[in-house]
């Protein structure tokens, strides 16, 4: 748009409102973005299943604690220190527990969640280590545009 301000005296100036746009999304970021996002999914679907395998690998199986492993190793442990016994609701216990019978749906929704965050986290701190591309380096100016308005006045004599 232009806007024309002619004083008595002669003088005109013009003025322009010149739209400023932010600028674009490269390919490079579109493809970093993409695969952050897939590997969060990935994540958050397989979570689950890796921490099911994490403590039927420790000994926490359907069939009881596996003897000779960590898990039998943690029982001992906890029954030496509860005096003969262990405790209901004890860490043994909860991860026979899930060995057993599963995560639940609770569970099942916090180590999809655990998942989730796991694979944003990474994908933010990916994004910081690998900085600005080379096309965004080399754009021509210096100050970013982040911060400005959408829209700016210039004045032109």
């Amino acid at each position: 748009q232009r806007l024309d301000i002619s004083p008595s005296k002669g003088i005109g100036q013009t003025w322009i409102l010149e739209p400023i746009m932010p600028s674009t999304i490269s390919m490079d970021q579109i493809t970093m973005y993409s695969s952050i996002g897939a590997a969060t999914v990935a994540l958050s679907v397989a979570m689950p299943f890796a921490i099911m395998g994490i403590i039927g690998g420790m000994g926490f199986t359907a069939g009881g604690i596996s003897a000779g492993s960590i898990a039998a190793g943690m029982m001992s442990a906890e029954a030496i220190a509860s005096g003969g016994g262990v405790a209901a609701g004890g860490t043994v216990a909860v991860l026979q527990s899930i060995g057993a019978s599963g995560l639940g749906a609770a569970g099942f929704a916090g180590a999809m969640g655990a998942g989730g965050v796991i694979g944003a986290s990474g994908g933010g701190v990916a994004m910081a280590v690998m900085g600005k591309s080379e096309e965004q380096k080399n754009e021509g100016t210096s100050s970013s545009n982040t911060n400005m308005a959408y829209c700016n006045w210039r004045h032109w004599e």
